[in-house]
């Protein structure tokens, strides 16, 4: 039943907590998280492959016989203007309500605010928790610099599994990461030292604070630069990336890109991680045969993005 997800995600499902399996995924919901900017520059918005992330949830949610996909915007912890942060925010709500509902998912398919509960108690006792716990990390230089944002990451996590059932995350990944189920101080301390504030890293905190809880975490693919190749977020794009963002004609976009290795593996991800999801999920798309492949491809690309899109105002 789970051989699909093995075919197109980094880590498959012999990676899902056996825990989980044997209790039944009934009842509990499979979670991903955005962010609305890179650590480096102001994101554009919405990065094309982030339908890698939505359909890999959606794909995973079907195949374990989960209860929904629960998607979380985090809000919190940007280096950008109050009224930047608002319109990132009220841009991506209406792409995301807008997909759900043309894709008729809406029962299946929620969205978060991760500062929409930060006022809670129970987030409040949970984040007094993480802090309690990741103490004797306070005298490193690196989490100096961002303790505070790694504590709010666990926190949050911690809330979503508690209060939403949120107990499968989909994450993405550059590279193949080896899977640690139990994380002790010393792998904590070598993380916190490499600097490196990926999923990996924020996934293996949460395995130390809360070794007890039955989370599963599974990685798709990082989105890729089509120009030269270098790996980033799915969910956002800079101004120095060659990526396209969601609202851009996919078509139009990648017909103007040269050909070069660096597309031709972009377009065998793209195939790999959102055709073949969308065809396993909605069904096959029907684009005649007759034409060269990469063009039938983009075809198919331009259907997806068209129907994710579809009804929104001024899009394609």
């Amino acid at each position: 039943m789970r051989q699909f997800i093995s075919t197109r995600i980094a880590y498959g499902p012999d990676d899902v907590n056996q825990k989980v399996i044997q209790s039944g995924t009934k009842g509990k919901i499979v979670y991903f998280g955005s962010g609305l900017s890179s650590s480096r520059e102001e994101s554009l918005g919405f990065g094309f492959e982030l339908l890698n992330l939505i359909l890999t949830a959606l794909v995973i949610m079907k195949e374990l016989g989960a209860d929904g996909v629960l998607h979380e915007i985090g809000t919190v912890g940007y280096d950008i203007s109050e009224k930047q942060r608002s319109r990132l925010i009220d841009d991506q709500l209406c792409l995301i309500r807008n997909m759900a509902s043309s894709l008729n998912i809406e029962d299946i398919y929620s969205v978060k605010l991760s500062h929409s509960y930060h006022n809670c108690d129970v987030f409040k006792h949970i984040l007094q928790d993480v802090e309690t716990k990741m103490r004797v990390f306070n005298d490193l230089p690196n989490f100096q610099k961002y303790g505070n944002y790694t504590i709010i990451q666990t926190a949050q996590m911690k809330y979503l599994y508690d209060t939403e059932k949120a107990m499968i995350k989909v994450g993405w990944i550059i590279g193949n990461k080896p899977v640690i189920e139990v994380v002790d101080t010393g792998h904590v301390v070598t993380l916190i030292n490499q600097g490196h504030l990926n999923e990996y890293y924020f996934d293996s905190i949460y395995r130390y604070v809360f070794p007890c809880d039955e989370f599963t975490f599974m990685y798709a693919p990082a989105g890729m630069d089509v120009v030269n190749g270098k790996k980033y977020a799915p969910y956002t794009v800079t101004k120095s990336q060659h990526r396209p963002l969601l609202i851009e004609p996919i078509k139009s976009y990648l017909s103007k890109i040269p050909d070069s290795r660096h597309k031709r593996r972009a377009l065998i991800l793209y195939e790999k991680t959102i055709v073949s999801s969308w065809e396993y999920l909605f069904g096959e798309i029907d684009i005649p045969d007759d034409i060269p492949v990469n063009e039938r491809l983009m075809n198919k690309l331009q259907y997806i993005q068209n129907k994710v899109l579809g009804g929104l105002p001024g899009l394609p």
